[in-house]
């Protein structure tokens, strides 16, 4: 464990270029903020300001009376040098606040940042020793809110003690006309309040309560859970009403600084590796302390981009369609090897996207946030990332410049040579008459085959009743519309008289087969010579012997041991007939059983 309990040097902090914002404090050091601060509150107050600012921030300091005494911009690894002009300040004089303003306008002028904003503490009006000299410096304090107005600076204004109750005092006049806001706080000790608020809702700078320990004077213990330990650095502020005596801190970082002021403790600490802090101290009695954790993240974006190309749809389309997946990762602005925001309290938090002023919702995984954009040719994107939504003070440079590169143009085919097709067609010709010539011929030995195997119904019928039934079907259903498995049914046709016509309805009804079958009433038996079966076709349905079909309206002989499908008229139902001959032995047998 590293225990720290002072150390006057801050670590340098690597920011990236464009991402810096500046603060000067002016402080009103006339002679009547004497009897409005004689604690000397307000001093401590920007002390406490100064401290808990991110890396980002340039701080200033000028305090005027008859004169003003300044420091110039400072960067936040030599903060300490403009805290040693703070408490230089001394009240005493009349209040130059033209004057005091005016040096605030050109101390920010010195750096280069992006926003910028000056913070007023006073007590009261402008007054100098005569009432010239009192013009005078009200003539410069509105000149120089013209300047701050002119060049987008903005000026908060803190008014102490009853003389500032009046909102239309020429020191507020400054916020309303460059869009600060003003404070009034009544009594030195009002001024921790609108600290908070400063620092929240001016500056930005975000934090999160930790505890509020009721002290009784005794030493207390403290624990403070830092949200991730890959920050670049934490602050952890202790304030009260009162002073904070003997603190201690355990911890792990690489580097650790402890500032104290009459009201608040302040331990900084550089990239932590451990992410509890334990801390002990002493408050007074009947008092509260407030324990407030910064965490800051001081970051380089390194942007990487994966390419799917397909075939266009447009048909005269000359490029692939381009998609690029386009992935934003964060490093340490000091480490371009670690990566940062990794952390499980960063994953699915929204990171809303602006790219060329296209707005993209967008979420952290795994430390990296993701989306889709279309190419179609080279260009270079703006990339803006919202980070305000998380509980953490980023510093990014942005916007983030995007290459991205055009689709690949599709391959160019080349012109077909020109092709002779005359010999094609020629053959083609040919072949398309000699398959003209195979049909004809085909079909006309078709319909002789059907006039010489089909006599006329009535002939057949009148032949046939001369001769007896022999045999027997043998049925096979093998598609209904039900699905209904049936068995292999058997009717016996010796039993039945020779004169008698049969409908394939009849035998399917003698066979109890329950289930429905389009045409098959319309499908006729009788016995014919040599022992074949008459089969006369009068319905729409399909019926097939050796692949040749039975036409509708004619009569065929089926032969023993002859097959026939038929499929019928709804065209789902299918069943295979068979007809088999019977041995004397069998028919004996068979005699007295019921058909």
């Amino acid at each position: 464990m590293l225990m720290v309990c002072l150390q006057t040097q801050a670590s340098a902090v690597n920011l990236p270029p464009g991402t810096s914002k500046a603060v000067v404090f002016l402080l009103d050091a006339s002679n009547s903020m004497n009897s409005n601060d004689r604690e000397g509150l307000a001093k401590d107050s920007i002390a406490q300001l100064i401290y808990s600012l991110p890396s980002d921030f340039y701080v200033g300091f000028a305090a005027y009376n008859n004169v003003v005494s300044t420091v110039g911009m400072k960067d936040s690894h030599d903060r300490e040098s403009v805290m040693q002009a703070v408490d230089a300040a001394t009240y005493t004089g009349y209040t130059n606040a033209g004057a005091g303003l005016t040096t605030a306008i050109e101390l920010l002028d010195t750096v280069d940042a992006a926003e910028k904003t000056v913070v007023i503490l006073s007590d009261g009006e402008i007054i100098m020793d005569s009432a010239t000299a009192t013009a005078e410096s009200s003539n410069r304090f509105q000149t120089a809110v013209e300047t701050a107005r002119a060049q987008g600076i903005r000026i908060h204004v803190i008014g102490l003690g009853a003389d500032m109750a009046d909102e239309d005092n020429a020191i507020f006049s400054a916020s309303a006309q460059t869009g600060g806001v003003s404070y009034h706080a009544p009594q030195a000790a009002d001024i921790q309040n609108v600290i908070d608020s400063i620092l929240l809702e001016q500056l930005g700078v975000k934090k999160n309560r930790a505890a509020i320990i009721d002290t009784d004077g005794g030493t207390e213990e403290l624990t403070v859970t830092i949200p991730s330990v890959n920050t670049s650095r934490v602050r952890i502020l202790l304030t009260s009403e009162s002073p904070i005596q003997n603190l201690k801190a355990d911890f792990n970082a690489a580097d650790g600084r402890q500032y104290s002021g009459s009201r608040y403790t302040l331990l900084e600490l550089d990239h932590p590796t451990d992410p509890t802090v334990h801390i002990t101290f002493q408050g007074r009695a009947g008092g509260q302390v407030k324990v407030d954790v910064m965490t800051e993240y001081v970051l380089t974006a390194q942007i990487s981009v994966a390419y799917t190309d397909t075939e266009p749809e447009l048909p005269d389309a000359a490029y692939y369609t381009r998609t690029a997946d386009v992935s934003v990762t964060f490093y340490d602005a000091g480490d371009s090897d670690r990566q940062m925001l990794t952390d499980s309290v960063f994953q699915g938090l929204s990171v809303p996207i602006t790219v060329d002023g296209e707005s993209i919702p967008c979420f952290f995984k795994d430390g990296t946030v993701a989306f889709q954009r279309t190419v179609t040719a080279d260009v270079m994107q703006s990339v803006q990332l919202d980070l305000t939504k998380l509980d953490t003070n980023l510093i990014l440079e942005q916007p983030i410049a995007m290459n991205l590169e055009g689709p690949p143009p599709l391959p160019v085919l080349p012109e077909p040579a020109p092709v002779d097709l005359r010999p094609q067609i020629i053959v083609g010709a040919l072949l398309l008459l000699a398959l003209v010539s195979v049909i004809i011929i085909w079909l006309a030995s078709r319909r002789k085959k059907a006039v010489d195997g089909a006599a006329p119904p009535a002939a057949q019928e009148e032949k046939a009743s001369r001769y007896g039934y022999v045999g027997r079907l043998n049925l096979y259903i093998t598609s209904t519309p039900s699905g209904h498995d049936f068995p292999p049914l058997t009717y016996n046709l010796f039993r039945i008289p020779g004169g008698k016509k049969l409908s394939l309805q009849e035998i399917l009804d003698s066979c109890n087969v329950d289930e429905p079958f389009e045409g098959a009433g319309k499908i006729f038996f009788q016995p014919a010579a040599g022992r074949c079966l008459l089969l006369t076709n009068e319905s729409d349905c399909t019926l097939m012997q050796n692949r040749e079909i039975l036409m509708k309206g004619r009569s065929y002989q089926i032969s023993l041991n002859s097959k026939v499908d038929i499929t019928f008229e709804d065209e789902r139902s299918e069943i295979a007939l068979q007809y088999r001959d019977v041995k004397p032995s069998d028919m004996r047998l068979l005699a007295g059983e019921p058909r």
